[in-house]
Order: C-alpha cells, then sequence, then structure tokens
C-alpha cells in the first residue's frame, strides 16, 4: 500500500528536516491508514471488541536522505512476516515521485490479549486475513534488505 503525505512545518527542526522521531509517527500512522483502506481492519474496534492489539517490540530504522519541510513523500507499507504470536511490518519513504529513497524501517509487533497484558496467539480467523496479505521478502536481514533498495533506489535516481 502507498499513500502520499506532507511533511509539515511543526515536525521539522530549524534547518527544515523532519525530526527523527516524527519518521516513526508519518509511517506508523500511514500503516494505521493502509490496513483500515484497504484491508478492512478497523484496529481500534480489534481492540475494543476482542481486547487485543498488536504493540511494538522494536524498530530498526536507516535514514537515507533528509525529509524536507512542505514536501511531498510517498509511503508504502507492507506485513513482511508473520507468525502466531508477531508481525513484522516494512515501512518505506520515498519522494514524491518515487525515485528517491528517504528511509526504510522494519518494526516487529507482539500480538497481546489487552487485558491480561500477555502475548497471545493469533487465532485461526486473524492468521487467515495476516496470511492474505502477507508479502514475503528474499531478504530477511534488515543490514541487506538496507543495502538491496538503497541500490534500487540509487538506480531508479540516475535513470531520471
Amino acid at each position: 500500500m502507498i499513500s502520499r503525505h506532507r511533511i509539515r512545518f511543526k515536525d521539522c527542526d530549524p534547518l527544515g528536516h523532519l525530526y527523527n522521531s516524527r519518521y516513526l509517527d508519518y509511517l506508523l500512522e500511514a500503516r494505521e491508514d493502509h490496513i483500515l483502506e484497504h484491508y478492512e481492519m478497523d484496529l481500534e474496534k480489534y481492540a475494543t471488541d476482542e481486547g487485543r492489539a498488536w504493540v511494538v517490540v522494536n524498530h530498526e530504522i536507516s535514514y537515507f536522505k533528509e525529509a524536507k519541510r512542505n514536501e511531498y513523500v510517498k509511503i508504502r507499507s507492507a506485513m513482511i512476516s508473520l507468525n502466531e504470536k508477531s508481525i513484522l511490518n516494512e515501512y518505506q519513504m520515498w519522494n514524491d515521485n518515487m525515485t528517491q529513497l528517504k528511509c526504510l524501517m522494519w518494526t516487529r509487533f507482539l500480538h497481546i490479549d489487552i487485558r491480561d497484558k500477555k502475548v497471545v496467539n493469533h487465532d485461526k480467523e486473524m492468521m487467515i486475513r495476516l496470511e492474505a496479505i502477507l508479502e514475503t521478502l528474499s531478504e530477511k536481514n534488515f543490514k541487506n534488505r538496507c543495502l538491496q533498495i538503497s541500490k534500487q533506489a540509487f538506480n531508479l535516481e540516475t535513470m531520471k
């Protein structure tokens, strides 16, 4: 899934560059929109109705080019790994014409029972839904994925 966003003035440092911490907000918020709009999965409703949610375990992020104040960017997100208790999402931020990679992030989430505050397995129905949207990558290592995608981005940038 891909969506378009404008980098806001309030999210930038005095040089006009997006604060590092705000990259996470832009990427995670874009993913929430993607899954609601494209997969009809409402995370708030799931938490309220089922008493379950996903919590962040860790982020791995690499910055390639600065995102600048008032610039339009495109954010791509995908779930790239899945098991009975966790998911791994990949996020990419690109310039508006998708020829320059701004950043790449992987985030691992654990599936929890909100009431018990314990990790729980995805139920069978959820596993089926998640498997349907899984986009597997050949590269399973974040550093190697950064090299792979930055080479692709470099090729796109030199072709323009």
